[in-house]
């Protein structure tokens, strides 16, 4: 069976949609910025919305990386149709809570962080924030963007550099 042709079933997608849950309501709550109430929001309108588009997945990944893809595409799209989402959204983006951070740094220089990633052209800024804030691999980060895993690994090795030349390190 060609790709193109791959048959997915409503109680099929309704197994895999509950069982990606935390990962919707995760995504919620990275683009709604820790808002639980809007994060449950975002993983109750994407359901509907994702039933409509199961025709487009062609199993040529896992359904979690399509349903990923969907979700984030499905969430910044809300967000800039309410306006929601200010310079400010996109400078503190899609960042580790300071919680996570390395103790090794200061409160200063986690802002600066967050300011210099989400400064970074999304060419730079998505794969990078993929790769080590959503702990992906290549691989999944490529079936999400669309972009080949040689190109990711140069954009993250130049988003890299300027961080590093940003921060003086």
């Amino acid at each position: 069976m060609a790709a193109d042709e791959y048959v997915f079933s409503k109680e099929d997608f309704d197994r895999e949609f509950e069982r990606s849950l935390d990962m919707t309501y995760s995504i919620g709550l990275k683009l709604y910025r820790g808002n639980e109430d809007d994060a449950s929001d975002f993983a109750q309108s994407l359901y509907p919305f994702a039933l409509k588009k199961k025709d487009k997945f062609g199993g040529r990944s896992a359904f979690s990386t399509w349903l990923y893809r969907l979700a984030w595409n499905f969430g910044l799209e809300d967000l800039r149709h309410k306006k929601r989402i200010t310079a400010e959204d996109i400078e503190n983006f899609d960042i580790a809570a300071p919680e996570a951070a390395d103790p090794q740094f200061d409160e200063s220089e986690i802002a600066a962080l967050r300011q210099h990633v989400g400064a970074l052209p999304d060419a730079y800024r998505i794969p990078l924030i993929l790769l080590f804030f959503e702990n992906m691999p290549y691989a999944e980060i490529s079936a999400i963007t669309g972009i080949k895993e040689g190109t990711l690994k140069a954009n993250v090795h130049r988003a890299k550099n300027i961080l590093r030349q940003k921060m003086g390190k």
